[in-house]
C-alpha cells in the first residue's frame, strides 16, 4: 500500500510539471502574431508556477484546504485540459482528466492530498 502511496505522489508531481509544459507549448503554438504567442507561451506557465506556490504547495504558508484546494488544483488541471482540447489533443486530453482524477481520488483516500 506504502508503493501505491508513494506513487500516487509522484504521480501528482509529473501532472504539475506536465501542466506547466503543456501551458507554456499552447500560448506558443496559438494562431496570433508572435508577440502575442511569445508573451501567453511565457506568461501561462509562469501565472501556474505562481499560483501553485502560494496556495497549492504543501510548505506554503498560504495553503489552501479541503475543498477549495481541490476546486483550485481542478481549475487548473481542467485548464489545461481545455488547452490539450483547443490544440486537437483530445485523447491526451482525456487521458490526462482521468489521471487527474484518480490521483486527486487516491490523494484524497491517502489522506496526501492535505498534505505530504
Amino acid at each position: 500500500m506504502n508503493l501505491i502511496k508513494n506513487s500516487n505522489i509522484a504521480i501528482a508531481f509529473l501532472l504539475e510539471i506536465f501542466a506547466i509544459f503543456i501551458l507554456g507549448y499552447w500560448g506558443f503554438t496559438l494562431q496570433s502574431n508572435k508577440i502575442i504567442r511569445i508573451t501567453v507561451g511565457l506568461l501561462a506557465p509562469i501565472l501556474m508556477i505562481v499560483i501553485w506556490s502560494i496556495w497549492c504547495a504543501p510548505s506554503s504558508s498560504h495553503r489552501l484546504d479541503g475543498l477549495r484546494l481541490v476546486a483550485l488544483k481542478c481549475l487548473i488541471f481542467g485548464i489545461v485540459a481545455y488547452c490539450l482540447l483547443s490544440m486537437n489533443r483530445t485523447s491526451v486530453a482525456i487521458v490526462f482528466g482521468a489521471i487527474v482524477v484518480i490521483n486527486l481520488g487516491l490523494s484524497s483516500y491517502f489522506g496526501t492530498l492535505y498534505s505530504y
